[in-house]
């Protein structure tokens, strides 16, 4: 099951009608996990979370801001504050581990993400050159941290340092990362398939 992931890795595909995250392990040609949604990605209805043989049995519910679980319980929560003057405020909330807070980490997340420079960078260049990593951890936690490697597609390293930490809501932390921070030249193609008439 997903939530015994030490760490794996998340590629995304856009598509006009569907939006889907695989989850993958080192030594497995197949995902063991898929998020995915029958809506494109600034859709709003949540993703579905599967996992096992086949990828049939759902394991729960995801969007940007939160984890449910397949009874719709919910996991936790997770917010991102953008400032203009500092890094971006990342808290990852989960309910029975309490508040975990996400800030860059690399030389290249804090330049891109903490500098005061940040605002003249843009977005598609820079992930073409650099990664970007978060580190989420409290007192309490070791938590967890992801990587966007560099590059123009949207793809993402996860390690788990607390084993307590929900995969459902590292996922739903993934997913607000990838709408509205990182830039994938694919999310615009399926803007103008979608909607030909749109600037």
């Amino acid at each position: 099951m997903i939530q015994s992931l030490g760490s794996f890795t998340v590629s995304v595909e856009y598509a006009r009608a569907h939006t889907t995250f695989l989850v993958k392990v080192d030594g497995q040609r197949e995902p063991v996990a898929r998020m995915h949604r029958e809506v494109h990605y600034e859709g709003v209805r949540p993703y579905t979370v599967t996992a096992g043989p086949g990828l049939t049995e759902c394991v729960g519910y995801v969007n940007e801001w939160k984890a449910l679980l397949p009874d719709r319980t919910t996991v936790g929560t997770v917010e991102r504050k953008s400032r203009t003057n500092g890094a971006d405020r990342w808290t990852f909330a989960q309910h029975d581990l309490g508040e975990l807070a996400g800030e860059p980490a690399g030389a290249g997340s804090r330049l891109r993400h903490a500098s005061p420079l940040r605002m003249a960078f843009d977005a598609a260049q820079v992930n073409n050159v650099l990664s970007h990593r978060l580190r989420f951890r409290s007192d309490e936690s070791a938590g967890f941290e992801f990587s966007r490697p560099a590059g123009i597609r949207s793809s993402y390293v996860v390690t788990v340092h607390d084993p307590r930490v929900s995969r459902l809501l590292v996922l739903s932390c993934l997913a607000q990362f990838n709408r509205y921070v990182a830039s994938d030249p694919r999310k615009n193609l399926v803007d103008l398939v979608s909607n030909p008439l749109k600037d």
